[in-house]
């Protein structure tokens, strides 16, 4: 019997793990594709801007960063200073 119950709490913790990765992975391509339409529209705000790379390296990881992420930040800082310069 306490086997049984071992391999349900394993279960458990694999169907917890699954469905945690999957909500991750599901956050971070929102918030790509957030960044991407905000390169895309002509006059973007600074607040959106700023907000964006904010999430971007949030969910760019910790020790193994997503190159993605890292070239969207550059050009979303390099369109930040554009739009302070002018």
């Amino acid at each position: 019997m306490d086997i049984l119950v071992f391999i349900l709490i394993l279960l458990a913790l694999f169907a917890v793990m699954y469905l945690l990765n999957r909500s991750e992975k599901k956050t971070k391509n929102k918030y790509k594709k957030e960044a991407y339409r905000i390169l895309d529209t002509p006059h973007p705000t600074r607040a959106e801007i700023a907000n964006s790379i904010r999430l971007l390296r949030l969910y760019g990881g910790r020790w193994r960063k997503d190159k993605e992420f890292i070239e969207l930040v550059n050009r979303l800082k390099d369109r930040l200073n554009s739009i302070t310069d002018t």
